[in-house]
């Protein structure tokens, strides 16, 4: 009997897991489906980052070539020749001053949010079943009698609409609201099964995502209005990370250059922790994005005041998590339902695509075998490999927004303001921030000198 494998949530997570399964010859062995809440598949946000060493990864299931066709001018295919892939600035005054210029051989790649999921979806297999408008409720031991797999006890799928499904194996790749995750939390804290749905509600500290103290207004620019006003603008064909303190803006082209999306990040490290009290989302006027930035260097103000449709969002991360699987081992969690964090490395989608890649070779190798392993060793291996690497880009993402801020250990006082020995008549001199631009780069290395190769084979031995 094949064993019968949910994905809850249809993003970019969900998907890859779906793609990679597709390409790794299991049809027969595997059934798949795909179970999504809203009523059709589509993704919020406009940019999406992918570095080097997820760029493989979607190598491998042949995405790129199509990936390609969406790319902006400007942006290279790692081919070996050095290129300045982005640019730190402080810029947070008149004029601006470099931070770092990084040369790589390998950038990384800046696409259209929505293209990305595109591809993936081009590339499903037809025998992987999507199903629209179903808002999983819970999910529950369901009798094995009636649903028998010798790989694992059956999981009963209750759906908001009334509907009800049964698998083998639940993901939750139900983002940084997962309600999976809240079960699966609840299930390793000694707490009954009967007592689990109400307990997860319970465990809303360790469970629920936090506020970061910082919001983030998501924007795009016509290219061409920027273009005309500053024909050199760095943005029109490099990423670029505008610092400053308790602010910063990550902007670079999509859409093929027609756009330059940006995002503009600003802090109150104090309120870290803290309930964010308003909508998570919510539409702005212009005037709201450009009085955080309006004392900032040209190249900046040009950004925000004309910037189209801004909309500001509370960045919420969870807590890093202790299990990505069920007590029972047959329930885990992928990508933002495992791992949500601040975006200040720009790899959560990254940590996403790796989670499926590791999760998919570890089914596809126990779907060629001629005893199959139970799926409890299958998750056990997956939260061996995975957890620790998803949970430490977790916290460099963290530390990077407190150095974009200069906030870091040694960088500010506590009170506001800059250290006075870093700050002063002379201000930040050459050598002071190009020793931040090294810190920033140096826990950032692991993207664009490493693959998840090293990861794969070692999840693929552990499991024998």
């Amino acid at each position: 009997m094949p064993l019968r494998i949910g994905i809850v949530g249809g993003g970019i997570g969900g998907l890859t897991l779906a793609v990679a399964l597709s390409n790794l010859d299991v049809e027969g062995n595997l059934e798949v489906d795909i179970y999504e809440s809203a009523p059709e598949l589509t993704q919020v946000g406009a940019g999406i980052t992918i570095w080097p060493r997820t760029w493989k990864i979607l190598e491998k299931f042949g995405l790129t070539e199509e990936l390609l066709t969406h790319l902006a001018p400007g942006q290279h295919i790692p081919d070996g020749v050095p290129r300045l892939a982005f640019q730190f600035r402080k810029a947070d005054q008149e004029p601006g001053v470099p931070i770092r210029d990084l040369i790589l051989t390998t950038s990384p790649l800046s696409f259209h949010r929505a293209s990305v999921q595109q591809v993936l979806l081009k590339h499903l297999s037809p025998s992987i079943r999507c199903h629209l408008s179903s808002h999983l409720v819970s999910y529950s031991a369901a009798d094995p009698n009636l649903h028998a797999n010798a790989q694992s006890a059956p999981i009963r799928i209750e759906f908001a609409n009334g509907s009800t499904a049964t698998c083998d194996l639940l993901v939750g790749a139900d983002g940084i609201k997962s309600g999976i995750r809240k079960q699966v939390v609840a299930s390793g804290s000694g707490v009954s099964a009967d007592e689990r749905p109400s307990a997860a509600l319970r465990m809303n500290g360790i469970a629920d995502p936090v506020w970061s103290g910082t919001i983030a207004y998501r924007c795009t620019v016509n290219s061409a209005v920027l273009a005309r006003k500053m024909p050199g603008h760095r943005t029109l064909t490099t990423l670029v990370v505008y610092c400053g303190k308790n602010q910063h803006i990550v902007a670079y082209p999509i859409l093929q250059g027609s756009v330059v999306n940006f995002t503009a990040y600003v802090a109150d490290p104090a309120k870290e922790g803290t309930k964010w009290n308003g909508p998570t989302f919510e539409d702005v006027p212009r005037e709201e994005v450009i009085s955080h930035f309006d004392s900032w260097e040209e190249e900046v103000r040009l950004l925000v005041h004309n910037a189209l449709n801004p909309s500001r969002w509370a960045i919420h991360a969870i807590r890093p998590l202790e299990s990505f699987i069920s007590a029972s081992a047959n329930v885990l969690l992928l990508g933002d339902a495992a791992h949500a964090m601040t975006p200040h490395q720009g790899n959560g989608a990254g940590q996403a695509v790796e989670d499926a890649y590791i999760l998919a070779h570890l089914l596809a190798k126990s779907a060629a075998s001629s005893r199959p392993v139970a799926v409890a060793d299958i998750m056990k291996v997956y939260d061996a490999v995975r957890r620790p690497a998803a949970n430490t880009v977790h916290d460099a993402s963290r530390t990077h927004g407190l150095l974009y801020h200069f906030n870091a250990p040694g960088m500010s006082d506590g009170s506001g303001g800059y250290l006075a020995a870093m700050d002063g008549e002379e201000g930040w001199p050459p050598e002071r921030l190009g020793r931040l631009g090294e810190t920033i780069v140096s826990d950032w290395k692991y993207a664009w000198e490493t693959t998840a190769e090293e990861d794969r084979e070692r999840a693929l031995s552990m499991l024998g």
